[in-house]
């Protein structure tokens, strides 16, 4: 590598995050639950849509592009590739992302440094590290990761609060050729499963996010209703610390409980042994990159668990380096694809979802087309 960069990107959208309109501290639904407390239950969004992308450089004048998650303080994120990560990736060997991971990873490890913005701004650069490498090999990233299992991923639409107007919202997705959804839940336990049922009958596949939002005895009663109504995978049912709580959701529910906050393979193994989870959900853009999303789809299949890549907000970036690791994920179920107007859109095009799926790029490295005077032109 002999250069690295970052962008800083912040654009407001039409309507305000799904999430953000769900669980946010500021313009969050209202909570109908009076347990757990609402300081537990609220997080920080921003009014905007916020992300930091990575382009690296090689001697060969090879640019690859990547993305970290960064929803909120994206400067923070930024400032970390820049100040910490790029002087350990300037000077290293293409071929060697694996070495390279490992040296960005160990980097904070003595000061307890192994989640969060740190793996964060460490995913945008693995990522811009395989698309730089399969852009100089002339091949995708699927084919450097073993293959493609699959010519088109299925996707699902995210997402559809848990609103009176939820079924409507679903209608409308379901004759734009939508064939599966996520619906946010969390805000009130019987307004909840209504809405979800609501959905039920409008999709053939629903999902459910709570988020975090309820107690171990408010998920079961939650789960039950869930599985009676057919839900794919019941989202986060409460706070991701509470690994034993996630142990016996899993082994009193027939619905398949699932979590996408899961920083790192390590972390994904401990709730793997628990018998914790049935689908694993790594974000490609929180969870150390395509390297790392990877070795835990891996341990997830190998624990007999399905993998399902967690998307939400982020520009094109986040969407293709996904879609290159569900393409060649032989334990994957369905792709996370949001559905709001993304003001990052005009960063980098990409085939929209077709009938419910999206077409496997087959271009060198991640297959996008990245406009970089739009890029300079949209960073802070």
């Amino acid at each position: 590598m002999t250069a690295l960069e970052t962008f800083v990107l912040r654009a407001a959208p039409p309507e305000v995050y799904w999430g953000a309109r769900t669980w946010s501290a500021g313009e969050g639904g209202e909570l109908r639950n009076t347990f757990p407390v609402e300081a537990r239950r609220r997080y920080l969004y921003s009014p905007t849509i916020d992300t930091v992308l990575v382009r690296i450089e090689t001697e060969d004048q090879v640019a690859g592009w990547g993305e970290c998650k960064a929803p909120v303080a994206a400067g923070a994120t930024a400032a970390i590739v820049d100040e910490l990560l790029a002087p350990l990736v300037v000077g290293s060997r293409l071929d060697e992302i694996a070495v390279t991971w490992e040296r960005m990873y160990a980097g904070m490890r003595v000061r307890g440094h192994d989640a969060g913005f740190w793996l964060e701004a460490l995913s945008g650069v693995d990522i811009a590290l395989w698309d730089a490498w399969g852009r100089t090999l002339g091949q995708p990233v699927h084919a450097l990761l073993g293959g493609a299992f699959r010519e088109r991923v299925p996707v699902y639409a995210s997402g559809i609060p848990a609103t009176p107007d939820a079924r409507e919202r679903a209608g409308k997705l379901r004759a734009e050729g939508w064939t599966a959804v996520k619906v946010a839940i969390g805000l009130s336990v019987q307004d909840d499963i209504a809405a979800v049922r609501a959905v039920s009958e409008v999709f053939p596949r629903v999902f459910a996010d709570a988020a975090g939002q309820y107690d171990v005895r408010q998920a079961l009663y939650v789960g039950r209703a869930l599985q009676e109504i057919g839900c794919g995978f019941f989202e986060m049912p409460i706070p991701p610390e509470h690994v034993d709580g996630y142990r016996q959701l899993a082994e009193r529910l027939d619905v398949p409980i699932a979590l996408d906050s899961l920083p790192g393979r390590l972390r994904a193994l401990e709730y793997l042994r628990a018998g914790a989870l049935h689908v694993l959900q790594p974000d490609v853009c929180r969870a150390g990159g395509i390297t790392e999303t990877m070795r835990i789809a891996a341990l997830a299949d190998a624990f007999g668990a399905q993998a399902t890549p967690h998307v939400s907000i982020g520009s094109p970036v986040h969407f293709a380096a996904s879609l290159s690791c569900a393409a060649a994920m032989p334990n994957l179920d369905i792709v996370e694809h949001w559905i709001g107007d993304n003001p990052l859109s005009v960063i980098a095009a990409a085939p929209p979802p077709r009938d419910g799926a999206r077409e496997v790029i087959h271009r060198p490295g991640l297959g996008l087309d990245v406009d970089e005077t739009k890029v300079r032109a949209l960073a802070q």
